[in-house]
């Protein structure tokens, strides 16, 4: 191993994955993940930015209908299908995200698996491996150039590392040998990319932008199929990947073969920005304990991570969701003013409230050098409320909701997707999907849960 490219030993650990050498709770994780994306992107196929993006795959398809966009009854061609259900799935913040590689992973890899696996079909065991084979390869990129670093430099993280886990994941897949992956890896490298820029404006195109990383993966497949060739040294190669990026690369956890990072993606329960979710959580609990309601507020202090803080700070948030996802001032208000955040509270009845807007006034967030400590690890929070009659109440959250220390369990995952897939697809068949997705490793087709994704109610 010691003469391979980095990009080989990662070719040869993704093809050597099989499910029955897997330990049991990766495998249950995996399950959960898959299950999770698959609620994200079809709930996102409702809303506006995948609604655009439905649309815009439509109209770039010229006619060549191959792959479902599930969440409706429209076809597009694959690579423009991949492109606009990433998109989906990212677009209401709901995404599953591995922090320490500052990547949101899942609503790339699901996506364009489901893509290849209506036109080569395959069994649940491979889509399960192949599942598991893209999020370890985008966190250990992501962990190897230290991505949390990215933020502030304008980079998006996730952009730049997907690629490489969709293209591990289509290769494993569909069964590739060591070479033709590893090449696959290298064009991947190529088309690694995309501005963090727009947040505050609402640019929906962000979101797209998200969706391409997962085109780009899928891209560099079909390119290695056509017989283009991608550089063999592309992660440690002077002028390659991982110097371009990161002064100094930590290449040892690109061959941290002995781990499964799966175990430390994160879910969201929350519908914000993963900057706020520490914050969000600590609000809830103090208007839990507190009996705490939005007319006796004097005012809110978020404090996160310094580099966080520069990303969420958003006082002048223009009344647009996608800019009001990431507003530390819109999303404090609104939970503080319903007791809870959800998919509603980013629509026009709370974006356009006058009660949301007079309380974001009095909301500030700050940046503490005592939560930096644990950054990138954990995305902390600590949340200050002062309130009318005299009271100064504070709660601190160190790992938010979702990570392994304060896990969200099975039956949360499962009562989420519920939500999330429910209203698209029907109670019943959201519960059969379930099913579906727990007995992937016996599953000898994966038809009865494409069937079932694709059953719009």
């Amino acid at each position: 191993m010691a003469d391979q490219t980095l990009s080989e030993q990662i070719a040869q650990h993704c093809m050597a994955l099989r499910s029955d050498r897997l330990p049991g709770d990766v495998m249950s994780a995996a399950k959960l993940h898959i299950l999770d994306s698959l609620g994200c992107l079809l709930a996102g196929s409702r809303l506006e930015p995948g609604c655009l993006a439905y649309e815009l795959a439509v109209a770039a398809s010229g006619g060549n209908a191959a792959s479902t966009l599930f969440g409706t009854n429209q076809r597009a061609a694959q690579l423009e299908a991949v492109q606009a259900m990433a998109t989906a799935a990212h677009c209401g913040e709901l995404d599953d995200i591995h922090g320490g590689a500052a990547t949101c992973i899942g609503a790339m890899i699901v996506p364009a698996l489901l893509a290849l696996a209506e036109k080569h079909r395959g069994s649940g065991r491979s889509f399960l491996e192949a599942a598991i084979a893209g999020y370890e390869t985008t966190t250990r990129i992501g962990l190897s150039i230290e991505a949390p670093k990215l933020f502030a430099r304008g980079w998006w993280p996730s952009t730049i590392c997907g690629a490489f886990g969709v293209a591990a994941a289509g290769a494993k897949f569909l069964g590739w040998p060591v070479d033709k992956t590893t090449n696959a890896l290298g064009v991947a490298s190529l088309l690694a990319g995309g501005m963090l820029t727009g947040g505050q404006e609402g640019a929906t195109a962000r979101h797209l932008a998200f969706g391409s990383a997962a085109r780009n993966g899928l891209l560099a497949l079909l390119a290695t199929e056509h017989g283009l060739t991608g550089p063999k040294r592309a992660l440690e190669d002077p002028r390659g990947f991982c110097f371009t990026l990161c002064a100094e690369p930590k290449f040892e956890l690109l061959r941290e073969f002995g781990k499964f990072h799966l175990l430390d993606v994160a879910f969201k329960p929350y519908p914000c920005a993963r900057q706020l979710h520490a914050g969000v959580e600590a609000l809830l609990r103090l208007i839990s304990q507190h009996s705490i309601g939005g007319d006796g507020i004097r005012s809110i202090e978020l404090a996160v991570p310094t580099q966080n803080a520069g990303m969420v700070d958003r006082p002048a948030t223009p009344t647009l969701r996608a800019a009001t996802l990431g507003s530390g001032q819109y999303v404090m208000a609104v939970t503080a003013l319903r007791g809870k955040i959800d998919l509603v509270s980013f629509e026009d009845e709370y974006l356009r409230s006058e009660p949301v807007r007079q309380l974001m006034e009095k909301v500030t967030v700050s940046a503490s050098t005592e939560l930096d400590r644990h950054f990138p690890k954990y995305w902390a929070g600590r949340v200050t409320v002062a309130l009318a009659d005299g009271r100064e109440l504070t709660e601190e959250i160190i790992a938010p909701k979702g990570e392994v220390e304060n896990p969200l369990t099975r039956l949360d995952v499962e009562e989420k997707f519920l939500g999330l897939a429910g209203p698209v697809l029907g109670a019943a068949t959201a519960r059969a999907a379930i099913d579906e997705v727990q007995a992937l490793d016996a599953r000898e087709s994966l038809g009865p849960l494409l069937a079932k994704m694709a059953t719009v109610s």
